[in-house]
């Protein structure tokens, strides 16, 4: 039931109070109000509460949810900067507001990664296995969506494109939901990458305290 992002400090949180955790294991359906989970595998496990932070597959196992979380098919390209300007961005700072008209996003290369620059511009729903290849010239046309402000912008070459799936809320804010034993949650619209620490860390909290709710108002910045 969880996803890379969030998962993280649920996962380290359980194991720190005696959980089993088994990663890498299919759930193939959820019973909801009855806490019950069937595994793949035929295994069924029972919760107090089950915690769904499933992505872009969240309304597979709850497509009860599709009123308040649809699921975009997107892509981001990593670059290859010109050789003279390789050392710059490798001491360049993340860029989240570019400039100009440009709503995207760019991420120097570190660590041996590429310069990454997503983007939104040709966003549309999907099925979150399905579709997830890259399109001819998909690449070259989010790499030059950032010209201007980038000069140049041919000079940089394609190295790789990269398909993403996400849920999106209507209003872009971060979601939770109880439903019987079950808390569905879901770093929305592209901000899990910057916030799944800080969600599954909410979400804990709320357990523990016993007001998920709490956590709900907190995650979506509402009264």
């Amino acid at each position: 039931l969880l996803c890379q992002k969030i998962a993280a400090s649920l996962r380290d949180w359980l194991r720190a109070n005696g959980a089993d955790v088994q990663e890498n294991t299919k759930v193939a359906s959820l019973d909801t109000e009855a806490g019950r989970v069937l595994l793949e595998t035929g295994e069924e496990l029972f919760g107090d509460k089950v915690v769904v932070t499933a992505g872009a597959w969240t309304l597979r196992l709850l497509p009860d949810l599709a009123s308040s979380l649809t699921t975009y098919r997107t892509a981001v390209a990593y670059l290859t900067p010109p050789a003279d300007l390789k050392a710059a961005w490798e001491k360049a700072p993340v860029i989240l507001d570019v400039g100009g008209s440009v709503d995207g996003y760019v991420l120097p290369p570190v660590a041996g990664t590429g310069l990454k620059v997503g983007a939104g511009i040709h966003k549309y729903t999907c099925e979150p296995d399905t579709d997830r290849s890259a399109k001819a010239g998909e690449g070259e046309k989010i790499r030059n969506y950032f010209s201007p402000p980038f000069a140049r912008i041919e000079d940089y070459g394609v190295a790789d494109v990269v398909t993403c799936a996400y849920t999106f809320t209507e209003d872009r804010h971060f979601f939770v939901r109880e439903i019987g034993r079950t808390i569905a949650v879901s770093a929305c619209s592209g901000h899990g990458y910057k916030f799944g620490a800080a969600v599954g860390q909410q979400i804990a909290s709320g357990l523990l305290s016993g007001d998920v709710d709490a956590s709900r108002r907190w995650l979506e910045a509402r009264d």
